[in-house]
């Protein structure tokens, strides 16, 4: 290295050290500044934050915490009557009334169906539905409560004979999980809707298929005959449609979606739908936080309804109406992935009571169709179903609303409004 490099790199050197050029050092002062030991930094504060030294006015965002709302219901609340122990060594997937009340069939993740009977007091199984090879996704009941119908995981639907417990037909022919199954009124028909994007209609006589209906782009969460002449199929599907389907003909009556009802919920998935009891509304849930009740008895289909802040974004759960007879009107009940029960009031749209009921996912809930109780299931680790029921604070000298008959079910009016501004109370006196 010769003399003008030496001097080039001390200048450079120098000039990296010391900014300021009237300021010059030798080649030792250098080496000697280079060796010694920085100070260390100077302590942080307690409350500083990285984020506060980019940025003083922005904060961390805190973590969110759900408010728990008070009960809106100040005449009554739900509380639990019974706790039903089946024996299920998996979590309870489904359950269903009898058309009269007087049984009760459980579904679950082990493959087998428990038919429960009320005995000294409590539900008690009695029979068992054990012929199937992987867990029971729904359960359906004829008319005349003489069978009953399973759909599972096994891709199979089967007929069982309610009096003896044992397998009456097994019907083959789906390429994907059976995920839900409805029985015609008139006991001659039923349908089930599967992940493989088709609903087959079947005859309890023969094992064939009687008619299959490509109805979605994805699998299929629900199906159900209308109530009364059960002439329509309602299909939900997580291609975020739901459809109305001519029994007869298998053609396409309606097809409904979320913006329908002036909501941002482009392509939300359906995750069940419920007919009313007197079959003028579907009740349809979806993976978006609402539910929508759609009156289709009309034409054109109208959104009448919908319930907001449903926690369900990834488990499907089998929504239903409720109807007390201790209650002016009927209310829907919403499982959610919390294990709580949402309870909205079917006049208002708004939340009335919400009901720890599970610490999982809750998956079913049936309403009795006499009595005013409902059951419900979940993915707990106990496997256990409860029964819940309505009980009233009413007291004073107007009467006891106990004793007034049951409102019907769905007194929504026919305006057809998507989100008025305030909605009014349509329940008898």
């Amino acid at each position: 290295m010769n003399a003008q490099t030496r001097a080039a790199q001390g200048s450079h050197n120098t000039a990296r050290l010391f900014p300021n050029p009237k300021i010059s050092l030798n080649a030792k002062e250098i080496r000697r500044l280079r060796g010694l030991v920085p100070p260390p930094p100077p302590p942080v504060p307690a409350d500083w934050a990285p984020i506060d030294a980019h940025n003083e006015k922005k904060k961390t965002k805190k973590p969110y915490r759900y408010k728990r709302p008070k009960n809106l219901d100040e005449k009554g609340k739900y509380v639990l009557s019974e706790t039903i122990n089946c024996g299920a060594v998996r979590p309870i997937s489904s359950v269903r009334f009898t058309p009269s009340g007087r049984h009760l069939a459980l579904g679950s993740a082990d493959a087998i169906g428990r038919f429960c009977q009320r005995r000294n007091g409590k539900w008690e199984v009695v029979l068992l539905f054990d012929e199937h090879e992987e867990g029971i996704n729904d359960i359906q009941f004829s008319k005349d409560e003489h069978f009953a119908i399973t759909c599972s995981d096994d891709k199979t639907v089967r007929l069982w004979d309610v009096r003896t417990g044992k397998q009456h037909r097994k019907f083959v022919g789906h390429q994907d999980y059976v995920f839900a199954c409805s029985v015609h009124p008139t006991s001659t028909l039923f349908c089930s809707g599967s992940f493989d994007e088709t609903i087959k209609l079947w005859d309890p006589r023969v094992p064939e298929c009687v008619r299959e209906i490509k109805a979605h782009a994805e699998p299929i969460t629900g199906v159900q005959f209308s109530p009364g002449d059960g002439s329509v199929i309602a299909s939900g599907s997580y291609d975020g449609l739901t459809r109305l389907w001519d029994t007869a003909s298998g053609s396409c009556l309606v097809t409904i979606y979320a913006e329908q009802a002036g909501l941002p919920a482009k392509q939300a998935p359906v995750s069940g739908l419920r007919y009313s009891p007197n079959g003028s509304y579907l009740l349809v849930s979806t993976h978006d936080t609402f539910m929508r009740l759609w009156r289709v008895d009309t034409q054109p289909v109208r959104a009448s309804r919908f319930f907001e802040g449903c926690r369900s974004l990834r488990y499907n759960c089998n929504n239903g109406f409720h109807a007390p007879k201790n209650r002016e009107s009927p209310v829907v009940v919403a499982g959610q992935e919390d294990g709580c029960l949402m309870i909205f009031d079917m006049n208002t749209g708004k939340l009335a009571h919400e009901v720890q009921a599970h610490r999982s996912p809750v998956l079913g809930m049936d309403n009795h169709p006499r009595n005013s109780m409902f059951v419900s299931c979940s993915m707990d680790k106990d496997n256990l179903a409860r029964v819940w029921r309505y009980e009233s604070h009413f007291s004073g000298r107007e009467g006891n609303p106990d004793k007034r008959p049951a409102a019907p079910i769905v007194q929504a009016p026919d305006d057809g409004f998507v989100v008025p501004p305030v909605r009014q109370s349509y329940s008898s006196p």
